[in-house]
């Protein structure tokens, strides 16, 4: 259509192919690769991110037809005049038709609309408020690494030298970019530096906001610029390629947490997906103490009204290396919702976290990390349970595979 041009070049653009029907644009997302591990399939080929720019004084109305099947048709647009700005609801009506999800968007004369089926967060916007944190000296940054397309891997601690009798909590989010869970980290930076200061005064914590900055800028809805989904699949020595996954694991030798949630969100899913964090089964820690602290933390996240926690367990998941290392308590993820709205969400993730730091204990966790981190050392007994409950997970699904079910 000579009218409108498609815009992609922004931060985050993701669009497979596409063509001119008249005033209709029929469109296919951007496929990246399906993740295969631990007998499970992971498809995070869901959204799309472009711009239409009107090149004309008359305004001019299009139709979007996104095709696709066995995905669900999201229940909201998301939209914004900038590419360099957070999206926000729409209006518009989505029309759900036999060979996807259809839409009509105006146009305003010489205008740009981007247009997304996610509350997309570009990565700009997201870097410059925690430069802004970081001027007020209550947040220090540390690059941790590089990323595949070498950007770089940062952390914000709010701590000046480890304090071994105090807690650590790691926050992070951002390992799918096009997820909006960015908004969790910001708000919890934003109130740990101001209102919930206090805190401070009792754990040591770290927010990483960004694991996967390269996805933000090419678009990937999961995988890094090497096709690699690192929260599922996560090769913590393979640098090559995957330096996020790796460097983030060194990272944590250096600082193991006593706790760490990773906050992520449900986007296209709508009313199929309830908000909460994924758990552990107890016998995947070590010692009674943290088994305890484990099952008291996850309690405090289910007071949150209208929550749902779900047992995860995937070997090969950075959750449960960090926990298999550390002894880590983990909530990852942590699913917010964009149904909730930009400010359900950030309340929510407020929410969650003081609950969790309300909920602790700093005692139960004294000799919490394990060895040659810490000071606790894996018993034959915690290993031998262990090492039987993974063998109890993958052998039924070895045998299904086997026998081609």
């Amino acid at each position: 259509m000579e009218n409108i041009s498609i815009v992609k070049q922004h931060e985050g653009h993701s669009l497979g192919s596409y063509e001119w029907s008249n005033n209709n644009l029929i469109c296919n997302l951007q496929m990246e690769p399906l993740v295969y591990i631990d007998y499970e399939t992971h498809d995070y080929n869901l959204h799309f991110n472009f711009g239409l720019q009107n090149n004309t004084e008359q305004a001019e109305q299009v139709t979007i037809t996104m095709l696709q099947t066995n995905k669900p048709v999201p229940q909201i647009i998301w939209q914004s005049d900038s590419p360099n700005h957070r999206f926000t609801k729409s209006s518009l009506i989505i029309e759900p038709i036999p060979e996807g999800y259809k839409f009509d968007i105006n146009i305003p004369s010489y205008g740009v609309i981007y247009l997304s089926n996610t509350m997309w967060s570009p990565l700009t916007p997201i870097n410059q408020r925690f430069h802004e944190l970081e001027k007020t000296n209550l947040l220090e940054s540390i690059k941790y690494g590089l990323s595949a397309n070498q950007q770089d891997l940062l952390a914000y601690k709010l701590f000046e030298k480890r304090d071994l009798s105090r807690p650590l909590i790691c926050i992070s989010s951002g390992s799918h970019p096009a997820e909006g869970d960015t908004i969790a980290t910001i708000a919890i930076a934003e109130w740990i530096t101001t209102s919930g200061h206090q805190y401070t005064d009792i754990f040591d914590i770290i927010i990483v906001p960004i694991l996967n900055p390269d996805g933000f800028i090419i678009g990937t809805n999961g995988c890094n610029t090497n096709g690699i989904n690192f929260f599922w699949e996560f090769l913590n020595n393979e640098p090559e390629i995957c330096p996020e996954a790796y460097y983030f694991w060194e990272f944590l030798k250096e600082f193991p947490p006593n706790v760490y949630i990773d906050f992520h969100s449900y986007s296209t899913q709508g009313k199929s997906k309830t908000f909460g964090p994924y758990v552990k089964p107890s016998a995947l820690y070590c010692g009674s103490s943290v088994k305890d602290a484990a099952q008291k933390l996850a309690r405090s996240l289910q007071t949150i009204p209208g929550s749902k926690a779900q047992t995860m367990f995937s070997p090969s998941s950075m959750p449960h290396k960090i926990t298999q290392e550390f002894n880590t308590i983990t909530f990852a993820k942590y699913h917010l919702h964009q149904g909730m709205g930009e400010s359900g969400m950030r309340g929510t993730a407020l929410l969650a976290i003081q609950k969790i730091m309300d909920a602790i204990d700093p005692s139960q966790l004294q000799d919490q990390i394990l060895s040659p981190y810490g000071s606790l050392n894996k018993t034959i007994i915690d290993n031998f349970f262990q090492k039987c409950f993974i063998g109890r997970y993958y052998l039924p699904k070895a045998i299904k595979k086997v026998l081609g079910f």
